[in-house]
Order: structure tokens, then sequence, then C-alpha cells
């Protein structure tokens, strides 16, 4: 059988891995052409960038760039990942050495993060439920699971594993922060760090005047701005550790103006967290290292991480969910939140090229960065915060004036 030049359409989906091309991460602009076939059986396309001349094999940056796999044998990779088997288990079913499991967990883990990190931005939240996890490693070691979650849409913003401490609840929400076009209504459960990183990512520097001539200046303190609602789901547990009361708690907001938020934005009626819970539930039961009492634990954090990047990867984009079904159409949490206008099939998924882009990875960084830094750490009396145009003073009987760093 003598291959031919496939058509034009072909290549929209491709784009040129070339940093320094103007057309670099950018598919369906019509400057990739075939170029020739490579491989033993001259099975493997080499294509072409038009518009800097720069020739690249169609599997770079997919997951089958650098793998003598057939195109089955990955597809089976991915679907036993996805259903939670178990790494001895994929590697008995797929006949492969347990090394090749480890191998593509770590490629589609990296893979998976990179191109979470250049997708989502921008998008409509209009509330966003944040939770952390209990899991076990080996040996004898805690991981904490940090989750964001879309109400409404059902996606997965940011994943992430480290301690359970202020730090981290703050890294997650500055990502949260930057990923999305306003900022959403926040719904917890009743760690009190959460309150204390909103203030840190999101408030503003209150200065309150001296009424005397004599004494200390008042120093500033953080409040959080007008636009920011939260709230928290506290439950209730007895000594045995079992759930006797829920109780719901509006922190920042008002209670009136936050049920009200909660109506317009249509995300019901009630404070719940039950999108997130929902979530920890599926969660648990794909991953095989996350189940209760399960002998499959995760040796290293870095796999773990992995692991879980996996699955979040597939289930935002190739499992569609019942509860975001329209008639017959079947929808994944990417189509409900405008990401793409299909259900990806796990051969599109894996051959999806994904380049990584530095320099959108840096101005995201910078971003990230600027929303860390506590606002009244570094802050000298007399001097401007550290965080730009977020100080606020007040003066007796006006209204609040905002100034500028």
């Amino acid at each position: 059988m003598t291959l031919t030049t496939p058509v034009q359409e072909r290549y929209t989906r491709f784009s040129c891995p070339n940093p320094q091309c103007a057309q670099f991460n950018r598919p369906g602009e019509g400057n990739i052409a075939h170029r020739s076939w490579t491989g033993t059986h001259k099975h493997i396309e080499r294509l072409r960038c038009t518009a800097c001349d720069r020739e690249f094999s169609e599997r770079e940056g997919t997951l089958m760039a650098r793998s003598r796999l057939p195109e089955d044998t990955v597809i089976q990779l991915v679907k036993c990942q996805r259903w939670g088997v178990c790494d001895e288990g994929t590697a008995d079913i797929c006949a492969v050495d347990l090394k090749t499991v480890h191998r593509l967990q770590q490629v589609a883990a990296q893979r998976a993060e990179t191109h979470h990190r250049q997708v989502v931005r921008e998008v409509d939240v209009p509330g966003g439920q944040l939770d952390e996890a209990h899991s076990k490693l080996r040996p004898h070691q805690v991981a904490w699971i940090h989750t964001a979650l879309a109400m409404g849409s059902w996606f997965l913003l940011w994943v992430d594993v480290g301690p359970r401490t202020q730090e981290q609840a703050a890294v997650m929400l500055a990502q949260v922060v930057a990923r999305v076009r306003e900022l959403p209504l926040f719904l917890t459960d009743g760690w009190k760090a959460y309150s204390a990183a909103l203030l840190q990512v999101l408030g503003i520097v209150y200065r309150r005047r001296r009424r005397g001539r004599v004494g200390r200046k008042p120093k500033p303190r953080l409040v959080a701005p007008k636009h920011l609602f939260y709230a928290q789901v506290v439950k209730v547990r007895n000594q045995r550790g079992q759930v006797v009361e829920v109780d719901t708690r509006v922190v920042f907001g008002g209670p009136r103006r936050f049920m009200k938020q909660l109506r317009l934005r249509q995300l019901g009626t009630t404070i719940q967290t039950a999108f997130m819970e929902r979530w920890y539930g599926t969660l648990r039961g794909l991953g095989a290292p996350l189940r209760r009492r399960s002998r499959c634990l995760s040796w290293s954090r870095v796999r773990h991480r992995g692991r879980l990047w996996l699955m979040v990867s597939l289930y935002n984009f190739v499992m569609p969910h019942k509860s975001l079904r329209q008639g017959r159409t079947r929808r994944t949490p990417a189509m409900a939140i405008g990401l793409t206008d299909h259900v990806w099939s796990y051969r599109e998924y894996v051959w999806l090229p994904v380049h990584a882009d530095r320099v959108r990875r840096q101005q995201m960084d910078e971003q990230i960065e600027h929303l860390l830094p506590p606002a009244l750490q570094g802050y000298p009396e007399g001097s401007p915060p550290a965080n730009l145009a977020r100080t606020e003073t007040r003066r007796e009987k006006a209204k609040p004036i905002l100034k500028a760093a």
C-alpha cells in the first residue's frame, strides 16, 4: 500500500512547536503542511510549518511521542488509569512492563497539567467550592488533596497535593482568582484557614485615622472588599466522629446580600458543598491509591500528584457527566464551562498536541505571585503597602477612598 499526502484539513489540530514562530501553539491557522513519512514501517508523518520552516513529527507533544507502543495499547493504558486500575493490574491487562505504566503516568500527568495551565484562563465561574481531602502514602505518610471546583459546570479549576496549611489554601485561592474572569462566590467547609487566606489574597489594607494628636497611630489591618462573598458549611460531630448537625454561616458579604447573589447567579437557594463531596466520592472510586483501606498506596508524592492530574484532565474533557446532559446530548465539564464543543474520545485525547508556552506560564506565575504575598508583610509604618491597589483609608463621616500604591 502506497501512502499518499493527506488533505490539508487533517492538519487543523496541529500547531507549530517552535516558540520563536509567530504561529506557535495556534492550531487551525493553515500553516502546517505534509513533509514526509518516517519510521521503520513509514507510518510516522513528518510535518512542516510554512511560517518558520520548522519540521517536526506528528507525535510531538502527544502521548505517542517517543513511544514504541501501538496506538491501541496507549489508549488501553489511559482507559485503565481512568477506571482506577492499579499499576500492576494495568501492566497485566495491557501486556506491558510495570515501568512502562509508570512512564506513561509521568508523561501524561505533566502533559495534563501543562494543558490545564494554558487552556483554563478567563473562564466564567459564578461560584466555586474549595475543600481538602485526606489521602495516604507509603510508608505512613499523609498527603492532603486540595481542590477547587466550579459550581454549575462541575469543572475542576485547580488541584494540588500539599500540607493542610494556610499557605497552601492561599495558593489554591490565588490559582482560582488568576484563572477566572470575575470574582466568584466562595463556599468551603469550616476550616479557619480559608478566611485568613481570602484576606491574604483579596483583602485590602484598612488604615484607621487617629482621632487625637497624641498616642500611637492605629495599626493597619486587612478587611474584605465589598464584592467578596464567602460562606462556610460547618459539620458538628460527636465524640465518635459522627456528624450530628450541619451549620451554615456567612463570613464575608452579609447573609442577605449573600443569599441574593446565590439566587442571581442561579446557584440554588441553600448554602452547601455537595458538589465537592460528590467529586471526592468519584475520585476515590476512580483512583486506586485513594480508596478507603486500599493496599495500592503510592510510594512517591510526585507520582501521587501525577495520578491526580491525569484523573482531573480526563474528568474535565473525556468523561461526560449525567447531571450536565441536555436532552440526549452528553456533556463534559469542559463543554459546560465553554472550553470545548464536543466530548473528547480517548483517541483524540491521546493525539492532542500540547506544547509548553513559557511566556504565558511566566505571565500567570507573576500574576499569582502578586496575589500571594500578605498585604501587611514587611509593611513599615508610614510606607505604602506591599500589594498594589489594595489600600483603603477611611475618614470620619466620609466615604471610603481608594488609594493606589
